[in-house]
């Protein structure tokens, strides 16, 4: 009776360190909460990277859009891109400073 006893709570103590080692594994391992908040947090980039690709998208639609019917859009356009100006109209040009 008294080894029977032992036996079933040393079964049970090693069931329960058995367990305990696997919810260890488990929450620190390489797939556990450290990967967990690592993936969390490239998903937020992503989702962020994402909503910022879509608003660029929209504006550049928009801009193809006005460059496909506007004739003062073009002709502003084209001025800029051949570095022309009307007459009276002045260019500046800025140059970005040098780096040292």
């Amino acid at each position: 009776m008294f080894e029977s006893a032992l036996i079933r709570r040393a079964g049970i103590t090693l069931g329960l360190l058995t367990a305990g080692v696997y919810v260890v594994v488990a929450l620190l391992g390489p797939n556990g909460v450290a990967a967990l908040r690592q993936q969390r947090h490239d998903l937020q980039l992503l989702e962020t990277r994402n909503a910022n690709l879509a608003r660029e998208r929209d504006e550049l639609r928009y801009r193809v859009t006005a460059l496909e019917k506007d004739a003062q859009t073009q002709e502003l356009e084209a001025r800029r891109q051949l570095g022309k100006a009307k007459k009276g109209e002045f260019i500046i040009k800025v140059d970005p400073p040098k780096q040292q």
